[in-house]
């Protein structure tokens, strides 16, 4: 059977015996350096271990000091898995007591143990009194039913039975699910002789192996791991639960803060985040807007606090908020956080993360606090919803999976399944779009209008619009994801008969082509003009010029168009070349060429065609566009495109 990879934590009042306690469990002294350089790499102020009668070793996270216990608690917050709530038969429950067991409760930690520390300092019947006032004060926290053992770290009396406890503790306590990335808050950073930059921290996600590379964020920085270890021994492979040491090669010490963590990927960081914050009961309330100190995995910063869903959060009440901070973190959407007051010296309460990528809520929207509010449920259908709607465009569920730092088929069933009414998708081969209903609406009427805009201005062209003209309707935002929205809502509309495709162009249904008498009379003096002028070209003002009938500008604009279209005309350099000319001319050149390797010079052609160099430069350039001739210096020759043919 595995091992369980489990950390430990404790609390309690100041002088309430932590420390001791963990060296008579141990046999470590956490505060003594020399044992810390004697035992490699892992042990850190603060931290041992303790290996048990069944096989299991836990981490253990002390926390030596009041000041220590909230930032040292906080950033191991997420790998603690159980706790030793720690007081001293002497004194019993005191201030720090209570409000270590509010942030532990806010932190998330569920499980654990009660020791009454120092029962050889009062008489037994005062050691019993303060069992039952322990159990009282207990009795509306996750404690409630937890056992309280007795001990005397002096004398060793009741470690025996405590050790039992944490070891039938450790075994009812599900191991932690190593999936997922890899995070490892760094605690300390320090370099040791033969072994270079050590970092600690407690594992709280995934798992990694030697030979993986790691990064440290935020700032991307990639190093390589040179050894690691668990519980003073080299190991190949941490995970979620360990209390792990990384000797790492690439580091300066410029590179990194506090607050930074190491990670198996890239994860994007934010200043600003979304949360979910509950205030302690006996404290203070928060105004509207707040300046608290911040508290998040070894992050500790000074934030302003705004209010989401009220003005004001009385003490005890639980609310939504945006928090505003002044450098980037990285963290994610469940992450537990504590907040003090600005002075530092009051511990006002905590919650969790809703949004590490949240919109601006300066204006506090209904329509945003509400999406707040969904999210706060910790849904997985309503944190995918919440993703879609932050965009009014198509957002892959690729990228979904990347902003919740998961494995996009762990979202499949969620999209095929249980997304709210307002969120719609579609599926091509590999990839799924999400968006917003009312936007897939949008999309289509905005084709069908950019389509009978260009009919209206277009009468006389059978054909309609291109796929890349029709992009244009998202304007900066063509993309992969809007160029496949495009592709399936041409093919909706084309199967729901609201438009059809033709000569790779898409046509409103009701558009039709209808040539009256008038229209195809001056269609034909159009024609006639331009295969007149034979060699020569011609621009508009000169076409409208020599035309005899009264044809109006637009209408003219028109004509030329439905001529393009037919291919009987075609536009070159703001210049119209009719299609009889151009054919004869082409064919002029391929013999030519054909029987000369050396190439055509204008000149050459210009006489071939008795025309004018304008006009012989225009026919060229059609040839060159139309992949028949290619240039080289004064040269045109045949490309080996069309001799391939």
């Amino acid at each position: 059977m595995k091992n369980k990879h489990l950390i430990m934590g404790t609390a309690g009042h100041v002088d309430h015996g932590k420390t001791t306690l963990i060296k008579a469990l141990t046999g470590f002294d956490c505060d003594t350096h020399k044992q810390e350089k004697e035992r490699g790499i892992t042990i850190n102020l603060g931290f041992s271990h303790l290996d048990l009668p069944n096989g299991n070793s836990v981490g253990i996270v002390d926390v030596p000091g009041h000041a220590d216990f909230i930032k040292t608690m906080v950033a191991g917050a997420c790998g603690i898995d159980f706790v030793l709530l720690i007081v001293a038969a002497d004194e019993s429950v005191m201030p720090q007591t209570a409000e270590h067991l509010q942030i532990m409760q806010l932190l998330g930690i569920n499980k654990g143990i009660i020791v009454l520390t120092k029962i050889d300092m009062v008489e037994p019947d005062l050691a019993e009194l303060a069992v039952e006032d322990v159990r009282d004060f207990v009795q509306r926290s996750f404690l409630k039913d937890a056992p309280i053992i007795p001990v005397s770290s002096t004398t060793n009396e009741g470690i025996e039975k405590l050790i039992n406890e944490i070891s039938n503790l450790v075994e009812n306590i599900p191991s932690r699910d190593a999936s997922g990335v890899f995070r490892m808050y760094v605690d300390r950073v320090f370099t040791q002789e033969g072994f270079g930059t050590i970092m600690n921290g407690s594992v709280i996600s995934g798992a990694i192996n030697r030979n993986n590379p790691i990064y440290l964020l935020p700032g991307e920085k990639e190093l390589r791991i040179r050894r690691l270890e668990h519980h003073g021994k080299e190991v190949e492979a941490v995970s979620a639960g360990d209390r792990a040491s990384f000797n790492v090669v690439g580091f300066k010490q410029k590179d990194f803060r506090r607050g930074m963590l190491l990670s198996n990927q890239i994860i994007k960081p934010s200043k600003m985040i979304d949360v979910r914050l509950q205030l302690f009961q006996n404290e203070v309330g928060l105004e509207l807007w707040s300046q608290v100190i911040f508290l998040l995995g070894t992050n500790r910063l000074m934030c302003r606090m705004h209010l989401l869903d009220q003005d004001y959060l009385n003490a005890g009440e639980t609310g939504l908020a945006q928090i505003y901070l002044p450098t980037e973190i990285v963290c994610q959407i469940g992450d537990k956080f504590i907040i003090r007051n600005s002075s530092g010296n009051l511990t006002l309460g905590g919650g969790s993360v809703v949004d590490p990528y949240p919109l601006h809520h300066r204006r506090r929207r209904e329509s945003q606090v509400e999406i707040v509010k969904k999210l706060s449920t910790g849904e997985l259908n309503e944190i995918v919803a919440a993703e879609v709607r932050k965009k009014n465009l198509p957002i892959s569920y690729n990228e979904i999976a990347e902003k919740l730092h998961l494995q996009p088929d762990d979202l499949i069933d969620v999209i095929f399944n249980e997304l709210p009414g307002d969120i719609m998708f579609f599926q091509e081969k590999d990839n799924i779009l999400l968006l917003l209903k009312k936007i897939a609406t949008a999309t289509q009427n905005k084709i069908l209008s950019n389509l009978l805009e260009y009919h209206k201005k277009n009468p006389l062209k059978e054909n309609g619009r291109t796929f890349k003209e029709l992009m244009g309707i998202f304007g900066n935002n063509q993309n992969d994801e809007t160029k496949l929205l495009l592709k399936l809502m041409l093919e909706i509309l084309t199967s729901e008969g609201k438009i059809r495709e033709r000569n790779n162009t898409w046509i409103h249904s009701s558009h039709q082509v209808k040539l009256d008498e008038e229209t195809k009379k001056q269609i034909q003096e159009v024609d006639d003009y331009l295969k007149s002028i034979g060699n020569a070209s011609a621009d508009f003002n000169e076409i409208d010029e020599h035309l005899s009938s009264q044809i109006s500008d637009k209408k003219l604009q028109q004509i030329l168009a439905f001529l393009q279209e037919e291919q009987k005309i075609h536009f070159i350099q703001m210049r119209y070349m009719h299609d009889d000319f151009l054919q004869k001319a082409r064919q002029v050149v391929i013999d030519f060429l054909k029987q000369n390797d050396e190439g055509i010079a204008v000149a050459q052609f210009r006489d071939m065609i008795g025309s004018n160099r304008a006009n012989a430069i225009l026919v060229l350039d059609w040839l060159d566009n139309a992949g028949i001739t290619l240039r080289k210096g004064n040269f045109r020759f045949l490309t080996k495109k069309f001799l391939e043919k």
